[in-house]
């Protein structure tokens, strides 16, 4: 029995020691010559009213007595991005300063030329001991709007078409936007009162709710899709924007049932 516990004792015992050995032989140290690279090889920039803009960093694994210069260029083969329009590049090389280790490039959106979709910028990083890896540097860059379009507004409509013209052509009344989040919102009664309250209701048994529609703001820009009232299609028609400045929303619609249209104001209260 004692001959079985020290045979077990040895076999557990050895195997420990090759386990040890294992976990060193995965222990590397790196002891070789200087190399500099990307210390991030991919990332975003939403630009947004105010041109911001992005920093990326280059490491270097070693420091020396004097500033070391490397180059950047744009990959034109695989970036979609256009220079001075969708983003600036403050320089075309980065410096890492004497005694550090890093250095970084500044890259500045442009927000009259990016795109909401986005669009891709690509950056190689040459120099004398540039790395074997992380050399490259892909940023994405895409337009981002603040949306806060919800609240109490005061809606002027004057329809270009529908039954009773001209006895209610312009109308006014109070209308509130929900904010649905994402820039998406909801309006009850997008007709501005001809469906709610004007002569449709009596007539043809209209409400407020035979024209709720959801919209989309996308920077200033107004869009929907798929919405209906009860005969048929809701389509964008014309100037659907709003006003940067003053915060006023202008729609134009159409109805393809039977070809109500028209032109309404929101002006925020």
């Amino acid at each position: 029995m004692k001959k079985t516990v020290l045979l077990l004792t040895a076999v557990v015992l050895s195997l420990f020691m090759f386990s040890c050995e294992d976990d060193n032989d995965d222990i590397h140290v790196y002891s070789g010559g200087t190399l500099t690279y990307f210390t991030e090889t991919s990332g975003n920039l939403f630009v947004t009213f105010d041109n911001p803009s992005t920093t990326i960093e280059v490491v270097s694994s070693k420091a020396t007595n004097s500033d070391r210069t490397f180059s950047v260029s744009i990959d034109t083969d695989i970036s979609t991005a256009v220079q001075d329009v969708e983003f600036t590049l403050a320089s075309n090389s980065v410096t890492i300063p004497a005694g550090e280790y890093s250095g970084t490039l500044e890259i500045g959106g442009l927000f009259e030329g990016a795109l909401e979709t986005g669009s891709t910028l690509v950056l190689n990083l040459t120099g004398d001991t540039t790395a074997l890896f992380d050399t490259t540097y892909t940023l994405g860059i895409f337009k981002l709007c603040d949306s806060d379009l919800g609240g109490t507004y005061e809606v002027t409509t004057t329809y270009g078409f529908h039954d009773f013209l001209p006895d209610f052509d312009v109308h006014t009344q109070m209308m509130d936007i929900e904010d649905l989040g994402d820039g998406l919102y909801f309006v009850q009664d997008f007709s501005g009162g001809l469906y709610d309250g004007g002569p449709y209701t009596d007539n043809y048994g209209t409400d407020a709710t035979s024209m709720d529609l959801e919209f989309k703001d996308i920077c200033g820009t107004i869009t929907w899709s798929d919405q209906v009232d009860p005969w048929g299609d809701i389509v964008p028609n014309g100037t659907n924007s709003v006003d940067e400045l003053t915060g006023v929303i202008t729609t134009s619609w159409s109805c393809t049932g039977y070809g109500e249209n028209g032109v309404s104001t929101y002006v925020p209260q």
